[in-house]
């Protein structure tokens, strides 16, 4: 019922008009009120998590998969960007370019033999795009390095002492 037909029975009844006014202002929320209310903002609560998990795929009720079979993450050991090549904490070490896209396995094992610590960049990765290109060999700064897959460079002291390119030449200096 509106305010104004409130007012108007209340007249018709002989009541006083502002202490009908009066007391639908002071109504109280009954406990019943409060659990329903409170019930409902639990239910919408709930309702919004479980879409927004669905549309974020942080829930995956309908995946194909079985819970049995996670993915496998491969890390690979010793992983750096192109930029930090020479600032290794190690005296000497060896840095491994390839793409891993297009991985050379007999040279991976090559290098994986090294006594030495070999950290690897992977030129597929956008973050080392500009040190792709014709190889330059050995360099005062990493700034001016270029490599093709695969390169190898042995680094002393943070300066480049040997600078291996191409399948060939690895296989002969490092084997």
């Amino acid at each position: 019922m509106g305010r104004e037909l409130k007012r108007k029975e209340a007249k018709r009844q002989g009541k006083n008009v502002k202490e009908v006014q009066k007391t639908n202002k002071e109504s109280k929320i009954t406990s019943k009120n409060f659990v329903t209310i409170l019930t409902i903002l639990i239910i919408l609560f709930v309702l919004t998590y479980l879409l927004a998990g669905i549309a974020t795929k942080d829930i995956k009720w309908f995946s194909k998969k079985s819970n049995d079979e996670e993915e496998t993450v491969t890390s690979i050991k010793n992983k750096i960007l192109a930029s930090e090549s020479l600032k290794q904490s190690e005296e000497d070490y060896y840095v491994y370019y390839y793409d891993i896209s297009n991985e050379n396995i007999e040279i991976t094992e090559i290098v994986n033999n090294l006594n030495n610590t070999v950290y690897r960049v992977d030129l597929h990765d956008d973050f080392n795009a500009n040190f792709v290109g014709e190889p330059s060999g050995i360099v005062d700064t990493i700034e001016n390095l270029k490599v093709s897959s695969p390169t190898v460079i042995k680094v002393s002291s943070e300066k480049i002492v040997s600078f291996y390119s191409g399948t060939d030449e690895i296989k002969e200096s490092l084997k």
